[in-house]
């Protein structure tokens, strides 16, 4: 099931690969419910949440409306307690409220400011089993930025010495620094990136006492904000990472495990948890050229299994056919559609991909799908198209969700369908070139001037950012 939510004008509307966005409550009454919190602007932050089977959502709730335009962090307790932090518009100071759960309602609370001596970047929350918060965050100090952790004992009432303290320092200074705090068994870990060049640990004992000393889990070049870190069931502390290729490493409570290479391309926003103890990362692989398509591996093996799609319906298409109806005949372009050769798409009788009225483009899956992206070498000009399906009967025309497109613009981005839940009921298969699909057909209903020609035609979904519920 996908379910799309709300647009976002804000430019990091989902925050940092290792934030929280998504929660589920996970007792009580309104046990199973999920709540989804999104900067949905530039300066404000909203909840909506559904109960299974999660199709119909409520009413957005305002949560802040002074938020800068930077990531947000949020965590939610055991009770159902939803708690925020982000940087305050303006000020840039770091700030919190706690979302109160009652009745199957939150209500927002009063904002509560844990520092203001100067501008504070990239927050993250973490809360120990006895109710103990921890804050991590960015503090710029210019032209650097430094690892900081604050902490609260009263529930986030008051932090640290009060506001003007700092809290800890964990890291040096330097241009980029982003981290995560990570609560295990018996320990307390701040995993972060610094100065692009190095993914490092500092740890103390949940029982307190001192931190340890920095521990490199890895250096190289390229590590920025895109690395998640989890602690399983076990103990097991496991960070995920990327760079020029995805990596993997963990840590038995003793000794840290030999670097993995998940992907041999760096993998954007990757995310990790545990599943029965098992390692689970979904990401974003780069396909193809400049396309990003979800994938996931896991380690039900004992080694990790070649990454997979995650929606099999979001991919290069099963079949992509073109029809010319001057020579009343088909060209398979389905292999040159997924590549990333310039202008390889084309039928060869007329040089492009349709010209004249009635040449068509056929689009197919084994599965009922509802994204098109299409890059074009050669953007059409004056002619205009028609889209359809197939209902068994007729081909029935639709505008696509994301308004029509006449293959006018280089880049062609449609989501045909606004979900899953609203694809075609009525869609059936059809035979088209001896290849039985599910079918988009788009046809030329009047002639181009100068007809499109394209370098790569998916079902790819324009995905930038994602955030899964661990």
């Amino acid at each position: 099931m996908q379910k799309k939510l709300t647009e976002t004008s804000s430019t990091i509307g989902l925050g940092l690969p290792a934030g929280r966005k998504l929660f589920k409550v996970t007792s009580g009454q309104y046990s199973g419910r999920l709540a989804a919190i999104v900067e949905s602007g530039p300066n404000n932050i909203k909840l909506a949440y559904a109960d299974k089977p999660y199709y119909s959502w409520s009413e957005w709730l305002s949560v802040a409306d002074d938020c800068a335009e930077t990531a947000f962090d949020a965590l939610m307790d055991a009770e159902g307690n939803i708690r925020v932090v982000y940087p305050e518009l303006d000020t840039f100071y770091l700030v919190t409220r706690k979302l109160t759960f009652s009745g199957g309602n939150w209500t927002v609370g009063a904002k509560v400011v844990i520092y203001n001596g100067s501008a504070c970047y990239h927050p993250t929350l973490a809360i120990e089993p006895g109710g103990k918060l921890w804050a991590g965050y960015s503090r710029f100090l210019s032209p650097n930025k430094q690892v900081y952790v604050k902490a609260s004992e009263d529930g986030g009432v008051t932090w640290g010495g009060g506001v003007t303290d700092a809290g800890e320092p964990l890291s040096t200074g330097a241009l980029y620094a982003y981290s995560k705090v990570v609560v295990g068994l018996n320990h307390l870990h701040v995993v972060y990136t610094l100065a692009g060049n190095q993914i490092s640990i500092r740890s103390r004992p949940l029982s307190g006492g001192g931190w340890s000393e920095v521990f490199n889990i890895a250096t190289g070049s390229g590590l920025t904000a895109d690395f998640d870190a989890a602690v399983g069931a076990d103990g097991l502390l496991a960070v995920v990472f990327s760079h020029t290729r995805l990596d993997y490493r963990e840590f038995d409570g003793m000794n840290w495990g030999a670097v993995v290479t998940l992907d041999s391309e760096a993998g954007a926003s990757p995310q990790l948890f545990f599943r029965e103890n098992i390692p689970v990362v979904v990401y974003l692989a780069v396909w193809s050229g400049i396309q990003k398509i979800i994938k996931y591996t896991d380690r039900q093996s004992g080694i990790f299994a070649e990454p997979k799609h995650l929606d099999n319906r979001a991919r290069a298409f099963d079949s992509v056919v073109l029809y010319d109806k001057v020579s009343a005949s088909y060209a398979d372009r389905t292999v040159q559609a997924a590549s990333w050769n310039v202008a390889d798409v084309y039928h060869p009788v007329s040089g492009c991909l349709v010209k004249s009225a009635g040449d068509i483009i056929y689009l197919g899956m084994a599965d009922k799908f509802r994204y098109l992206e299409m890059t074009l070498s050669t953007a059409g000009s004056g002619g205009t198209v028609q889209y359809s399906y197939w209902d068994g009967t007729n081909w029935k025309a639709f505008t696509p969700t994301g308004n029509n497109s006449n293959l006018e613009a280089p880049t062609v981005s449609l989501v045909l369908w606004t979900d899953y839940d609203d694809l075609p009921q009525d869609w059936q298969k059809k035979n088209i070139d001896g290849q039985n699909r599910f079918w988009v057909k788009i046809e030329v209903v009047s002639d181009y001037s100068i007809g499109p020609v394209a370098s790569q035609v998916s079902a790819v979904a324009a995905v930038e950012t994602i955030i899964f519920r661990r």
